[in-house]
């Protein structure tokens, strides 16, 4: 079995980072849309709002790292921690909450990315940084569920619609 490659430097984290920040926001964008177009404003607003946050931490570290000379990093690099298998295939959801999940599943694999990190390099800096975007990414999470937790499951509908009420002696 092969080993996962990790950031071997605090710039190479870097690197890692911008990609993984700019691409959850591009999804979180996708998801939006999607939610916008179905008549979902709220769950809409909540994409956007996160998706602006990905975003500011992309640009927080562009400029952070402006006229450093940053390595090369191919996205096959980071894709075992982060995209997983499917990752690569944007689908369309098919209800609210399955956009929900979808923006569960893709916070949860950049935080494992950055829990990975933190919990592979023996560089106090490196964990540090990869720990604090580990947390921020367990606040998407959490608000994310939040809102997950409120959508109706029709499956658990389907199976309540067969019960019956016991009758009143």
């Amino acid at each position: 079995m092969g080993m996962r490659l990790f950031p071997l430097n605090l710039q190479e984290l870097y690197v890692h980072a911008m990609a993984v920040e700019r691409e959850a926001s591009q999804r979180l964008a996708e998801l939006e849309r999607y939610m916008r177009d179905a008549g979902m404003d709220h769950i809409a607003d909540e994409f956007e709002s996160i998706a602006k946050g990905e975003q500011e931490q992309y640009e927080l570290l562009a400029v952070g790292t402006a006229g450093r000379e940053l390595p090369p990093v191919a996205s096959w690099e980071y894709a075992p921690h982060f995209l997983g298998p499917q990752a690569d295939v944007a689908r369309a959801p098919t209800s609210t909450r399955d956009a929900l999940m979808q923006a569960i599943s893709n916070e949860r694999r950049t935080q494992t990315f950055y829990v990975d990190v933190a919990e592979h390099t023996e560089d106090d800096t490196m964990c540090a940084f990869a720990a604090e975007m580990a947390a921020d990414e367990s606040r998407h999470i959490a608000r994310l569920e939040r809102l997950l937790a409120r959508e109706p499951d029709p499956a658990a509908i389907a199976a309540a619609e067969g019960d019956v009420l016991p009758l009143k002696p």
